[in-house]
């Protein structure tokens, strides 16, 4: 199995000061599955609905807690009950 060592290019919000909290690994909207041909440091975001490097500011940044998560999935999925069968 190959790891891609590229070196991954900071978002220009992250530029100034690199000590800052990058938020999109912690963000509800983030899907971090790379496309096919980019690099490492690369995600989906959902909400801008682009491939973008993580982000150190961001005005649609939504701290993916487990009942928002939950929330989410419920709207894209719908309810499951428990013998596993959709309502």
């Amino acid at each position: 199995m190959m790891t891609d060592t590229r070196r991954v290019t900071p978002h220009t919000t992250c530029k100034d000061d690199p000590r800052k909290r990058r938020l999109c690994p912690s963000c509800l909207h983030w899907d971090p599955r790379p496309e096919e041909g980019s690099g490492p440091g690369l995600g989906y975001c959902a909400k801008r609905d682009i491939i973008t490097s993580i982000r150190c500011e961001c005005e649609f940044f939504e701290e993916a807690t487990r009942t928002r998560v939950e929330a989410r999935n419920r709207k894209i999925y719908g309810e499951i009950d428990e013998e596993g069968e959709e309502e």
